[in-house]
C-alpha cells in the first residue's frame, strides 16, 4: 500500500472503525482468494465498467489511449534530442572524413525517423480528437437511454396501460454503441503497443457495498489502489477512483510499503485478527 492509502485506512479506523473492518475483511478476502480475476469476487475492471458503466469504460479507454500518445510524444523529442546532437557534432568540426561521413548518414536516418514519428504522432492525436467528440456523443445517448427508460417505468407503475411513445427500448443500442468503440479502442491500443501500466481489477462486495480496486505487479503482490463503501451512484464515484487509481499506478516502488496478511492485521487490527479472518471466510463461503 503507498502511504496515501495507508494513512486512509488509518484515518477510516479512527472515525469509523466498524466500516474500516469491513475494508479490512475485503482485503482479507483477497489475501486468502488470491488476485487473479477468476478468484472469489475478482473481475477484471474492465469488464466490470463494459457491463454496467459503459459511459466510464470509454472514459477509461480514452485515458489509456492518451497515455499511449504520450509515449509517441516523448519518442518524437527523443530523435528531436538526438538531431540537435549529431548537428552540434557535425558543425563543431574537427572530425576525420570517414567519421564525418559517417555521422552524416546517421542524421539523416534520424531525420528520417523524426519526421516518420511525427507524423504517426500527429495521426494518433487526430484519432484521439475524433474519438473524444464521439465518446461524449454515445455517453449522452446512453445517458438519455437510461432516463427515458426510467420514465417509461415509472409511468407504467402508475398506468398499466401507459405505451412508451418510443417502439422499443433504446439503451440497447446506445450500449451496442458504446461496445463498438470500445472494440475499436483495443485494437488501437494493441497496435499502439499496449499499455505498460498493470491492469485493474476489482474486488467486489456485494454484501457491503464495497468496490476495492487493485493491480496484480507479480503473481504474488497486488496494490491496493482505491476502495469505495456504500455509495448511492457508482458511476460518480469510478469517475473520481479512476484517475486517483491511475496516480496510484504511478508511484515510485519507494512510495510503498508491502504485507503479508499477518503483518496487514496485527497493524491495523490488533487483537481482532481471528474475528476478522473469520468474517473473512464467512464472507468467501456466503458467496
Amino acid at each position: 500500500m503507498s502511504r496515501e492509502v495507508r494513512a486512509w485506512l488509518a484515518a477510516l479506523l479512527a472515525e469509523d472503525h466498524q466500516m474500516g473492518r469491513v475494508v479490512g475483511e475485503a482485503v482479507t478476502v483477497l489475501f486468502q482468494g488470491g488476485f487473479e480475476p477468476g478468484a472469489p469476487f475478482v473481475i477484471p475492471l474492465e469488464s466490470a465498467l463494459r457491463a454496467q458503466h459503459p459511459g466510464i469504460a470509454l472514459d477509461h479507454s480514452y485515458q489509456r489511449q492518451l497515455h499511449l500518445s504520450q509515449r509517441v510524444r516523448r519518442s518524437v523529442a527523443d530523435l528531436a534530442t538526438a538531431r540537435r546532437r549529431l548537428e552540434l557534432r557535425i558543425g563543431a568540426g574537427g572530425l576525420d572524413p570517414d567519421t564525418l561521413a559517417g555521422t552524416r548518414r546517421q542524421y539523416e536516418e534520424v531525420v528520417a525517423e523524426e519526421a516518420r514519428v511525427a507524423l504517426f504522432s500527429r495521426r494518433i492525436q487526430a484519432g484521439l480528437n475524433v474519438f473524444a467528440a464521439r465518446k461524449e456523443a454515445v455517453k449522452a445517448g446512453y445517458t438519455a437511454a437510461l432516463a427515458n427508460r426510467t420514465i417509461d417505468e415509472a409511468f407504467a407503475a402508475f398506468d398499466e396501460s401507459y405505451v412508451p411513445g418510443r417502439p422499443v427500448d433504446d439503451v440497447a443500442p446506445a450500449r451496442a454503441a458504446a461496445a463498438d468503440m470500445l472494440r475499436g479502442a483495443a485494437e488501437l491500443e494493441q497496435w499502439l503497443g499496449g499499455d505498460t501500466a498493470p491492469e485493474i481489477s476489482e474486488l467486489r462486495l456485494e454484501t457491503s457495498e464495497l468496490r476495492l480496486l487493485f493491480a496484480v505487479v507479480s503473481p504474488d503482490t497486488a496494490v491496493l489502489l482505491v476502495v469505495g463503501i456504500g455509495h448511492d451512484d457508482w458511476d460518480r464515484w469510478y469517475e473520481q477512483a479512476l484517475p486517483l487509481a491511475r496516480d496510484e499506478l504511478e508511484l515510485e516502488d519507494g512510495e510503498f510499503t508491502g504485507y503479508d496478511l499477518t503483518t496487514f492485521l496485527s497493524e491495523y487490527f490488533p487483537g481482532e485478527e481471528a474475528e476478522i479472518q473469520a468474517a473473512a471466510h464467512l464472507v468467501r463461503t456466503s458467496g
